[in-house]
């Protein structure tokens, strides 16, 4: 059974726990693994908190999500300033902590955790795409 649904942000970071439950709730009514939903989760919830943190958007913030076949797809697009995470250097993480730079380790981790990430700017709107795969539940 294929899951696609839109989630939009319009309150800011006031409206990121709301928008991280219906994405929950849909990965598990989709039947996502639970170690798939919490990296999907984890991902959604850094790249939504650096964009109303950082990022700008005046409009909010649109996540949609497919479930289904395997797979976990989330396209979040925003207004915001542009900015391709995919473009951005990895963190060193072999040095302390007190010599490392703040930031980044997010981002890091997001494309760590998932099997694709990908970035384009189109229409003046910032669009990340990351999926994650998983053995379905039942056979096709």
């Amino acid at each position: 059974m294929q899951s696609n649904v839109s989630h939009r942000l319009i309150c800011g970071g006031a409206g990121l726990r709301a928008l991280l439950d219906a994405i929950e709730t849909q990965l598990v009514d989709g039947e996502a693994p639970p170690a798939v939903a919490a990296a999907v989760l984890i991902a959604c919830d850094e790249i939504v908190s650096n964009i109303v943190n950082h990022g700008g958007a005046a409009a909010g913030v649109e996540v949609d999500v497919g479930v289904g076949d395997g797979r976990v797809d989330v396209e979040v697009i925003d207004d915001g300033a542009p900015f391709d995470p995919t473009a951005a250097a990895a963190p060193d993480t072999d040095l302390t902590l007190e010599n490392r730079k703040v930031g980044g380790l997010g981002i890091y981790l997001v494309r760590e955790m998932m099997d694709r990430v990908d970035y384009a700017r189109r229409d003046g709107r910032n669009r990340l795409q990351f999926s994650k795969s998983f053995p379905p539940t039942r056979a096709s």
